[in-house]
């Protein structure tokens, strides 16, 4: 089995032996960029194997509907949101799109309890696969909140 572990901002983690349950904190910075899947040796002789997971903010897998506007020319849209974080959203639109690289772009996400309104925010388009789109939100303290609301925190 793999141990998923979360890179903290000064590029360390906390490992922990899953035999005898030793903890270490190493510096994986030498990693960033490329092996995201590493092998460990504790001292008592287990051997294992870890993920690295270099975000800064845990990402949750959600089913959420949306709406993408881009006011100056008039056009909206609905989405299906697959993803999204503290810091940016991951989206697949029904239809085909004319959206580049640092497009910004304003959403509407609507959350399953329907007690809560729906989110308006702002997103710089950060990459495009054909339909599946992943974007970064402008402001996200202004939208903190809600994100804890979705994000379950």
């Amino acid at each position: 089995m793999i141990q998923r572990v979360y890179v903290d901002r000064t590029n360390k983690v906390k490992v922990s032996c899953p035999k005898c349950g030793l903890e270490k904190t190493i510096n994986v910075f030498k990693f960033k960029d490329t092996h995201k899947i590493l092998k460990a040796n504790c001292k008592c002789g287990e051997m294992f194997r870890l993920a690295l997971n270099f975000r800064k903010h845990f990402r949750k897998q959600v089913q959420l509907s949306g709406e993408y506007v881009i006011q100056e020319e008039n056009i909206r849209d609905d989405i299906f949101i697959k993803d999204i974080s503290m810091s940016g959203i991951n989206f697949i639109t029904f239809k085909e799109h004319h959206f580049s690289k640092d497009d910004i772009v304003e959403l509407k996400l609507a959350l399953d309890d329907k007690t809560e309104p729906e989110i308006h925010a702002s997103i710089t388009i950060k990459w495009i696969n054909e339909r599946n789109i992943g974007g970064e939100f402008n402001n996200p303290k202004s939208i903190e909140k809600d994100l804890r609301f979705i994000l379950g925190g």
